[in-house]
């Protein structure tokens, strides 16, 4: 950050800078306008250590000044300071001042809020300045485990170990004009009071972070279809090709590229559900405790997401992330980051279907053939054992004699972790069901061992094609008796039985 003396009144961005007075300006800011208005600017110092810094003193009757160049979605993780300073010293009296200012606005916790660059008299009638940049970019083993909010907190050296999660939660405050403008523009837009509105941003402002845009486009034809749905697609105007894709013949797909950063913070008041990769529109959706579903990877949701409580964070499990880069460049092993590889569409859709069944209760049509109850009527007496059995992958269907045992996070199974040593013990059946392939084909070898004597092994199988479902048939055929087996060329659908000898 830097202290810069003006030679020549000149306007740029919306700010004057005024002849004779010194502004505080991040460099890259103050290498740019040099670049177009050099003649202007003067000499230029350091800001650091020009100023009392705020270090936990009382603030009674105080004055202070806090400021951060940017981003977005960082600055939401001031709210819930200033509203602690403000609780505890009700007599003191902030100031704030940013690039992005605009989740700030309305605060009340907040007696004057500013631009930036700003006017180095500002500071004149303060007695402590605090400034907020560099603390969670600067990837210190302390950000990797410790969410923003607190280190926010530690910064002004408050403790906020103990505080509620609530405490802790940004808050965004809006006007009566700000209200009566979102309903004008829901009017406008075609966005009635029956619709379901899902609000998806579709970037972040670092390439690295982006989720690919061929899955986005997924996801965003799957919810497109559904009925009665609505989808605002969240971004600038430099996103006007990229909203278009997204977009293609959808009529009930609307890009919203046009609004500045405020009108579209005051627009996800009408979000039913927001889907985004790690950005601002994170911490606006659960400043207003809106259904969230965050994608991640280079950071771990923890530490942006884990005082949201209608929240669900998708992290990858790779060996380079999370990485914690905070680079406005392309990840160094290739664009999109290779660590979204692994989060797929349905992940997502299924985490998007989690959050609708849980806040507002039923389920999107895209997920009625994993809801579709399977025809085990001919071999419920395989089932009827004295003791529980195994169901492998067995996503929604549940069977009250049975354990289930599934990776999926949102299929509430009671085993969702196959690393965990769950009681290793014989079962009287292992149901093995549903679309497994090569990637758990080893779970599937190894299962067999575990039924015990006299115990079936019984494999159903969706999408099956008679080659496959006679390869089936012969693995099966190798350890257990066959007892049952039939494959139904109409729905599609293999299902075998074997009993384990004594």
């Amino acid at each position: 950050m830097r202290i810069i003396k003006i030679n020549r009144t000149f306007t740029r961005n919306g700010v004057e800078f005024k002849a004779g007075h010194s502004y505080v300006m991040a460099e890259d800011i103050e290498n740019q306008i040099r670049n177009v208005s050099g003649d202007a600017m003067g000499m230029s110092h350091p800001f650091e250590n020009q100023y009392r810094r705020y270090n936990g003193e009382d603030l009674t009757n105080k004055k202070i000044m806090a400021f951060r160049t940017g981003g977005i979605g960082d600055l939401h993780f001031l709210s819930p300071v200033f509203r602690y300073l403000k609780n505890r010293y009700p007599g003191c009296y902030i100031k704030a001042a940013s690039a992005c200012k605009q989740p700030l606005e309305n605060l009340p916790e907040i007696d004057a809020l500013y631009d930036m660059p700003f006017d180095i008299e500002l500071l004149e009638d303060c007695d402590y300045v605090s400034y907020f940049q560099g603390i969670i970019e600067s990837s210190s083993e302390k950000s990797k485990v410790t969410h923003a909010v607190d280190m926010f907190f530690s910064y002004f050296n408050i403790d906020s170990t103990q505080f509620p999660d609530e405490d802790k939660k940004p808050r965004l405050i809006f006007s009566d004009a700000e209200q009566k403008w979102l309903a004008d523009e829901c009017s406008k837009l075609k966005i009635y009071s029956g619709d379901f509105v899902i609000g998806i941003q579709m970037e972040t402002s670092a390439p690295l972070r982006n989720y690919p845009k061929e899955k986005f486009k997924v996801i965003i034809d799957t919810l497109a279809e559904e009925e009665n749905v609505k989808i605002v697609l969240i971004g600038v105007p430099q996103q006007e090709v990229l909203a278009n894709y997204f977009k293609g013949n959808h009529n009930n797909v609307i890009p919203a590229i046009n609004y500045d950063v405020r009108k579209s913070i005051v627009l996800a008041n009408r979000y039913n559900i927001v889907i985004a990769p790690d950005s601002f529109m994170i911490q606006t959706a659960g400043a207003l405790d809106k259904p969230l579903v965050g994608i991640y990877g280079p950071f771990p949701s923890e530490v942006r997401m884990k005082y949201f409580k209608n929240a669900v964070g998708l992290d990858t499990k790779v060996v380079c992330a999370p990485c914690f880069k905070h680079d406005f460049r392309t990840c160094i092993k290739g664009f999109p980051s290779p660590c979204f590889s692994l989060i797929e569409p349905e992940d997502v859709l299924q985490a998007v279907d989690f959050q609708r069944n849980k806040f507002y209760g039923g389920h999107f049509s895209y997920l009625n053939p994993l809801l579709k109850e399977p025809d085990f009527s001919e071999i419920e007496q395989y089932f009827l054992s004295a003791d529980k059995g195994l169901c492998f992958f067995g996503a929604y269907y549940k069977h009250p004699n049975m354990i289930r045992v599934d990776t999926n996070n949102f299929v509430q199974a009671d085993i969702t972790d196959l690393n965990s040593n769950f009681e290793w013990n014989k079962y009287p059946f292992v149901l093995f069901m549903n679309n497994f392939g090569y990637q758990n084909g080893a779970v599937f070898g190894n299962s067999h061992n575990f039924v015990r004597p006299g115990g079936y092994f019984i494999v159903y199988r969706e999408n099956c094609v008679e080659p496959m479902y006679v390869e089936l048939k012969k693995d099966v055929g190798k350890t257990f008796a066959l007892m049952y087996s039939k494959f139904d060329p109409v729905k599609r659908t293999g299902l075998i039985v074997g009993k384990k000898p004594f």
